[in-house]
């Protein structure tokens, strides 16, 4: 596969810029997202006033949050960890508490936690996917330890790790870690290091620029919110739904409102019935091997991930389960962003009007069209 750049990341000059508009003309176009300070200084105290401010307005949420997880879990409330500063220094952060703590540390002495590790709390789940387990690093912020904006703190375990094996990894140590920044705004937890490495190396080579920092401070709290609803929403919807036990493959596709496609090798592309993390269930057989998954988002734009698969059992008539796994960290990104949508800003297409429109569907049935949503692989099949 031809290499390619995430949306989110342009070419040379534009290295830091977040987002998924076409590149503008050099006159047009817009500040650049970066980490690195012009003065120290005044960026350390630009980052004690805007955390001092956003902890404010965050005082009833943590309160909130805190009630919760005590009720639910009991003590600790929150969770302290080692992670590795500006200039290698070591700090202590702050999260509220998701984890089964012990279990949890013996599992991730040299590794980050992996998916499906059934350690997270009774709510550490909700906390983790919406990203709110992070709120009381404005602390670590105001401390001097953090800023808003910068590469997620690591472990020193994992930076020891990482640093011989991706290629200019330790550049994320000249900033301080940050709160905020594209790569965990736009990546999940599962994509690959390497992936996130290259965006983060390339952004604390770059000045940082305050407009991209105050959008990035509008848009990520807004995408929490939003999916922390979007999720309630989703599990309010399911009360009485009966589970589909037909199918033992699942239904990504119909419940984040994108088209899939598979081309198989060279000889076209196949309609995708169902699809989950690990299975797809294809109209008609074709060879297992190499291939790639097409991705339609609602407004019409593709994505492409290259994938190899294998058959596994022969479904209903005329129908193939395939077993598949991305083939690159690009198009396991690919897979993370747009398909399983384990991200908290997701592509426009996917914000809330449009995935409570799709709920809204699922529960009561077709309620009317709406214009920038694609046509799922199931409803053309009927027509």
């Amino acid at each position: 596969m031809a290499k390619t750049t995430p949306e989110y990341v342009v070419k040379k000059g534009e290295a830091g810029a977040v987002s998924g508009a076409p590149a503008r003309s050099r006159q047009n176009r817009r500040a650049t997202f970066g980490f690195l300070p012009r003065s120290e200084r005044l960026h350390r105290l630009y980052n004690a006033a805007l955390a001092g401010g956003l902890l404010v307005l965050a005082l009833p949420l943590i309160g909130f949050i805190s009630l919760l997880v005590y009720l639910t879990q009991g003590r600790p409330i929150f969770y302290r960890g080692l992670r590795t500063g500006q200039r290698g220094r070591p700090f202590e952060i702050l999260k509220f508490r998701t984890l089964d703590t012990a279990t949890a540390a013996m599992l991730t002495k040299d590794r980050v936690l992996p998916n499906g590790s059934g350690l997270e709390t009774p709510l550490g789940g909700f906390l983790r996917e919406t990203r709110l387990d992070e709120l009381p690093q404005l602390l670590n912020v105001l401390r001097g330890d953090m800023n808003i904006c910068g590469p997620r703190p690591v472990r020193p375990e994992i930076a020891n790790m990482h640093r011989s094996k991706i290629r200019n990894y330790d550049a994320r140590f000249n900033v301080k870690p940050g709160l905020l920044g594209p790569a965990q705004a736009f990546m999940g937890h599962g994509t690959p290091k390497a992936v996130r490495a290259r965006l983060n190396a390339a952004m604390c080579s770059s000045p940082v620029s305050y407009q991209r920092e105050f959008e990035m401070i509008l848009l990520v709290p807004s995408c929490v919110i939003a999916r922390a609803f979007s999720i309630f929403m989703n599990k309010l919807l399911a009360i009485g739904r009966k589970a589909d036990a037909h199918h033992a493959v699942g239904n990504l596709a119909a419940e984040t409102g994108v088209d899939v496609q598979y081309r198989c090798g060279g000889s076209g592309l196949y309609p995708v019935l169902r699809i989950d993390e690990t299975h797809i269930l294809l109209s008609e057989g074709c060879v297992a091997g190499s291939g790639a998954l097409i991705i339609t988002l609602p407004n019409g734009v593709k994505r492409m991930a290259r994938i190899c698969s294998e058959r596994k059992v022969l479904g209903a008539t005329g129908q193939w389960v395939l077993r598949y796994q991305p083939v690159s960290d690009y198009s396991h990104h690919i897979l993370e962003r747009y398909l399983l949508q384990r991200v908290v800003v997701p592509h426009h297409s996917h914000f809330l009007p449009g995935r409570l429109i799709r709920a809204l569907r699922r529960k009561f049935g077709r309620i009317g069209r709406s214009p920038g949503l694609a046509t799922l692989p199931e409803q053309r099949a009927k027509r």
